[in-house]
């Protein structure tokens, strides 16, 4: 019954998403205005804020389910964590390559090293990236122990990047959201929010599918360790 449900939870989901991203490209490419600076150029904004606060959101859940599993010792929130650091760090690479398009085409630029923003987010991207390495040094409750501090300690590192925005002025990088709100027209704004909620559901839907993946290798291994089991112990074995 679980499977089922979490089957067609994956449904509902994956068709969701998939109709938010088609809306929020017709919306974006045909019915968003173009800026008047920086041109068609600019339009890879709504793709790359929104996935980068997606990838944020993913290493927030990530450290969650650590917490959750110091607590409970339930595997599924190490499965939980170890997936959303998957995620956020395909998020993350996508935001480092639309971010470098955008940079080179807006302002002649691939990448500038005084600019904390980008800096914060490349320690973030290492730091989640050794979350890998950790896990491979180590095997059952002690990897998913060790895993789950890890997660937690990294997370650390996303208010530092999130906040650069704010404590820091930035010559390259353009500020959309200030104090005083988005920085942009509601013409703008609307499609922003609904590439925010593709990009969410992109996240969930890719998180589902990797737990149900997961729950049925499991049940897959169990049902052949059986049927090992069942054919060493007939008699004509």
């Amino acid at each position: 019954m679980t499977d089922s449900r979490s089957g067609r939870l994956l449904v509902v989901t994956g068709t969701a998403t998939a109709a938010l991203t088609a809306l929020a490209v017709f919306g974006v490419f045909f019915v968003a205005p173009e800026d008047a600076d920086q041109g068609i150029i600019q339009k890879i904004f709504y793709f790359h804020v929104a996935i980068a606060i997606a990838s944020l959101v993913a290493f927030a859940v990530a450290c969650i389910s650590g917490v959750l599993y110091l607590r409970t010792r339930r595997e599924r929130h190490d499965e939980v964590s170890s997936i959303s650091i998957g995620i956020g760090l395909l998020f993350s690479g996508l935001v480092l390559v639309t971010g470098t398009i955008w940079a080179k085409a807006s302002w002649g630029t691939w990448w500038v090293w005084g600019d904390p923003r980008l800096v914060t987010f490349l320690i973030v991207i290492l730091l989640y990236a050794a979350y890998f390495v950790l896990r491979s040094r180590a095997e059952g409750e002690r990897q998913r122990r060790y895993s789950a501090i890890y997660a937690i300690a990294a997370f650390a590192s996303v208010p530092l990047s999130f906040y650069s925005v704010r404590i820091a002025q930035s010559f390259v990088h353009p500020v959309v959201f200030t104090q005083s709100g988005a920085n942009m027209p509601d013409s703008m704004l609307v499609w922003f929010v609904v590439s925010q909620i593709a990009a969410f559901g992109l996240y969930l839907t890719m998180l589902q599918l990797e737990l149900v993946q997961r729950r049925t290798e499991k049940r897959l291994r169990t049902l052949k360790t059986r049927v090992e089991r069942l054919v060493a112990e007939s008699p004509g074995a």
